[in-house]
């Protein structure tokens, strides 16, 4: 298929997902466009599958379930950009390319033809040849107007395209992102770890912050959130940008110290643990500090485990020695 097949078949596709959504009253954001896109291109028999089943079965395409299948389908965003984007993209880069050299080479016909009618005029040759050479010029005019308007057009396609592509991105990152913290969430966890080799050496670590329940309860969930952030700080800011650093859910943190192994992994826990202890929170209204504030952390470094639950499992037990011994402290599982 050659660059400008790929693009009409391209246009094409993206004119069918607009139609769908439009059908289906379902907004244009990026991760239904996305979805949208693969399912008119077939590129995805699975997610097809789903949801030919769901409009047989008149079962609503709601943004639950759409969003459902981008995180199923092609939540990585290297997925979306060699499935919908770099093909679109390379074949509008290519077409401009070819329009702007055609453009070109309409200006240089124009040119000379304007020489070659200036000249009949001088030298009286018969009305019939001015005729074609004025006829040939008005297409030459033409046909370079066409094209650079077809250029034009494209140009902002392409834009339009990097716009879109920059959306995907926010998108995916807020769908991996937990939004209090900045951390990744679960499911940002879990798309990382795929490039992970488990049986490498890793180490865990289980972090829950002591007595949250009383904090909330005592000064309310906007402090709460704050608590929240502060800790979610104070872990980052004891990590390096390899490892992960996860609100895993509720006040419980993962991190995944990637290559790291348990005698490192037991130092960054012990500076996260300080660092979190030697926080002074104040209240804003009244001027109070909160209490300390203080955490228990589980360590546990791989053991050949087959998959990153088994590890967390073993973290996490090894948190709840921790909470045992008296809060505030570092345990390293068995």
């Amino acid at each position: 298929m050659d660059n400008n097949s790929k693009f009409l078949s391209a246009k094409r596709y993206a004119d069918l997902t607009i139609e769908l959504l439009t059908k289906h009253n379902i907004p244009p954001t990026p991760v239904n466009y996305s979805v949208f896109f693969l399912y008119t291109n077939g590129s995805s028999p699975k997610l097809n599958q789903q949801i030919n089943l769901q409009i047989k079965h008149n079962k609503p395409l709601d943004c639950i379930f759409i969003e459902g299948l981008f995180n199923q389908f092609i939540s990585n965003s290297e997925q979306i950009h060699q499935a919908v984007m770099s093909p679109l993209n390379e074949s509008i880069n290519s077409l401009l390319a070819k329009i702007e050299e055609q453009v070109s080479l309409d200006e240089e016909a124009a040119v000379n033809l304007k020489k070659i009618d200036s000249a009949l005029e001088k030298t009286n040759q018969p009305n019939s040849l001015t005729k074609v050479v004025n006829y040939l010029l008005t297409t030459a005019n033409n046909s370079a107007s066409q094209h650079k308007k077809l250029s034009e057009e494209l140009s902002k396609t392409t834009s339009e395209v990097s716009d879109l592509k920059e959306k995907l991105d926010v998108a995916r990152k807020e769908a991996i992102s937990d939004a209090l913290t900045g951390l990744l969430n679960r499911r940002g966890c879990e798309e990382k770890l795929k490039n992970i080799d488990i049986e490498d050496t890793h180490t865990s670590l289980a972090i829950d912050i002591d007595h949250f329940k009383k904090i909330n309860d005592n000064f309310g969930h906007f402090i709460g959130d704050k608590v929240l952030q502060r800790v979610a700080n104070a872990i980052k800011a004891n990590t390096s940008g390899l490892d992960l650093t996860v609100r895993y859910g509720g006040e419980e943190f993962v991190v995944v110290m990637v290559n790291k192994g348990l005698q490192e992994a037991k130092v960054i826990a012990e500076k996260i643990r300080l660092s979190i202890s030697n926080l002074k929170l104040k209240q804003r209204n009244s001027d109070n500090y909160l209490p300390q504030i203080s955490v228990s952390v589980g360590i546990a470094e791989t053991q050949g485990e087959k998959t990153w639950l088994d590890l967390f499992k073993r973290a996490d037990d090894a948190l709840y020695e921790a909470k045992s011994a008296g809060r505030n402290c570092s345990m390293v599982a068995a």
